[in-house]
């Protein structure tokens, strides 16, 4: 028994050891990848139907922006997702 630990143990070391490497240029980029150089193609009309029918969605049409460059640009999302991330902050 304490064999097999110590052999899970091992394992779950070199798996660490390997993912511990020089970074990919992907990696380099920045967190969210390298920017757009052009902004998303608009949406099909399926994802229109699809976002027009989510209670979040649908506040979302018109209003997402891309940065594209060093520009923000207006343009609606390519695809309806099934779950949204909602982060709320304020300031005084």
């Amino acid at each position: 028994m304490k064999q097999q630990k110590l052999i899970a143990t091992a394992c779950a070391g070199l798996v660490l050891l390997a993912s511990c490497g020089e970074p990919d240029e992907a990696d380099a980029a920045g967190p969210g990848g390298p920017a757009l150089q052009q902004p998303p193609p608009p949406p099909s009309p399926e994802v229109l139907v699809a976002l027009k029918e989510q209670a979040f969605g649908s506040k979302l049409l018109g209003r997402t922006k891309y940065l594209v460059g060093d520009v923000y640009v207006g343009a609606d999302m390519s695809k309806a997702p099934r779950y949204y991330l909602l982060n709320f902050s304020g300031s005084l």
